[in-house]
């Protein structure tokens, strides 16, 4: 419990510094909400007029002690840009993102410790070998490379699937749930062969264990060996992967979200760099930040769930 609570608290911490030299960072990109609504023809006394008008020309401690009031508020910032607040803006994407990462976690998760588990109890057989390679190939070829061939096979050759989304932002989930299964499966593609190999080393190193061979001398048959020997053991480094993999889907879509032209919080952070939108751009970092942070603590709390020594040395 004390080492929860230190973990939090260094957590929150982090997030408080991290957020500061990221408000720092984004303030010091050229331009700004007004010189990206006006544009080139944007007279300086325009753009001063827009900047005074939205407190930009207040100095860099006076808008992070705002800009952090109205964050504690619940208050996200506006987009001056596109004349919207920015919750308004982000929320509807991050549903998008958020159903599209479900959907890839749902089909990578248990298929790779199924697979990894299968793997690393029989590494000599053919189909097992051929995995494996699949899965080195997987985990060099670049996102693009990947959504490229899925889009080729299932939306040209078998056309199964939407290639490209033609939805809104705020589209309904029966409008959503066509142009997600492409983008999902480029995600769990890559996502799978990372937790698939971490299981599968992890179970070839816990089955020549000694606790392993003494059930194995005891007369343990196979099926119970596994479940209450050989899973729980390894299941502890494939937990920290998960996690980090499962933050990635919610924070990493980039790429994958730009092939498809789907409708979600990578897509918008994309779109807010280019129109230097930086009231847009903050929250999703933030939002980032915040993934990450909460899914390391996740992780170190599952882990000592299911890892006895780290259980028994927090007693």
């Amino acid at each position: 419990m004390k080492n929860l609570v230190r973990r939090v608290v260094f957590s929150l911490a982090t997030f408080i510094a991290l957020a500061v030299v990221s408000f720092v960072g984004v303030d010091a990109l050229p331009g700004d909400g007004c010189t990206a609504l006006l544009g080139r023809f944007g007279t300086n006394a325009k753009i001063d007029a827009c900047r005074q008008e939205n407190n930009l020309n207040d100095s860099v401690v006076v808008r992070i002690k705002d800009w952090s009031g109205d964050l504690v508020r619940g208050d996200l910032g506006y987009s001056i840009k596109r004349d919207e607040q920015v919750s308004k803006i982000i929320i509807p994407r991050l549903r998008n993102t958020a159903v599209m990462a479900a959907v890839a976690a749902l089909i990578a998760f248990p298929s790779a410790i199924v697979v990894g588990l299968l793997l690393g109890r029989y590494p000599r057989k053919r189909i097992s070998k051929a995995i494996n390679q699949f899965s080195v190939i997987a985990m060099t070829l670049p996102e693009f490379v990947i959504a490229t061939v899925l889009w080729l096979v299932l939306s040209i050759w078998i056309p199964i699937f939407p290639g490209v989304s033609v939805m809104p932002s705020n589209a309904s989930l029966l409008q959503l749930l066509p142009n997600v299964w492409l983008p999902a499966l480029t995600l769990a593609v890559v996502i799978f062969a990372h937790s698939m190999r971490t299981m599968r080393a992890s179970v070839t190193n816990v089955q020549n264990m000694p606790f392993v061979e003494s059930a194995r001398l005891r007369g343990t048959n196979e099926r119970k060996m596994i479940s209450r020997h050989i899973v729980p053991a390894a299941l502890p480094p494939v937990v920290n992967v998960v996690a980090l993999d499962g933050a990635w889907l919610l924070t990493g879509t980039f790429v994958t979200e730009a092939a498809f032209n789907f409708q979600g919080l990578g897509r918008l952070a994309i779109d807010a760099i280019s129109d230097r939108d930086t009231a847009l751009i903050l929250p999703i970092i933030l939002f980032g930040l915040a993934v990450y942070l909460v899914s390391s603590i996740l992780a170190d709390s599952l882990v000592r769930v299911f890892d006895p020594r780290l259980r028994s040395s927090n007693r």
